[in-house]
């Protein structure tokens, strides 16, 4: 139940703590390294969240089975993420609210309302990765994992050096992270 609100802060997402950050990674496993994997976003939002599947990779068995995430992790993660990154119910009251407030009409006042609520969201950059770096240093980095949120592509050129139309959507990156690493 304490993940149903839209719009909580990370502090309140890992209060109490999920169940993953109390389970100690496996001494027995090899963690071994990995290309990078990465998850395209469902849209160019935060609150749309990410798709609830495991980023492909071509090595096999997957970085997820040799550095010990669940899918019950996995899933836990992109949902606090996508809760992060929704607009609080406070937020949305502000949103409708301000507008009115300001006296625009009903037509100027539902535009008005969408660009709050647009800018809103854009703000919520900061409490995703707030909440990733909780997960990155209580979890995945005992795991030899580092998750970075970015937007757009990695690589911002084509092969004959002209540039690629931008990728407007939100992508998680995983990558191997060496013990002692420094993140």
């Amino acid at each position: 139940m304490k993940n149903l609100a839209p719009g909580k802060s990370p502090a309140k997402l890992l209060e109490p703590p999920p169940p993953s950050f109390t389970r100690p990674p496996p001494p027995t496993l090899s963690y071994e390294d990995f290309p990078d994997i990465e998850l395209i976003g469902n849209g160019t939002m935060l609150d749309q969240g990410f798709p609830y599947l495991a980023p492909f990779c071509p090595t096999a068995p997957h970085p997820f089975i040799t550095h010990d995430v669940t899918e019950h992790d996995w899933r836990q993660f992109l949902h606090d993420i996508r809760i992060a990154g929704s607009l609080s119910p406070t937020n949305r009251i502000v949103s409708g609210v301000l507008p009115m407030a300001f006296g625009f009409g009903l037509i100027l006042g539902l535009f008005a309302t969408f660009g709050v609520e647009n800018h809103m969201r854009r703000k919520k950059k900061g409490p995703v990765s707030q909440l990733i770096d909780h997960w990155n240093h209580l979890f995945f980095h005992p795991r030899f994992m580092h998750i970075a949120l970015e937007k757009g592509p990695r690589d911002r050129h084509s092969r004959r050096g002209r540039p690629q139309l931008i990728d407007k959507n939100w992508r998680l990156v995983i990558s191997y992270r060496p013990h002692g690493g420094g993140w």
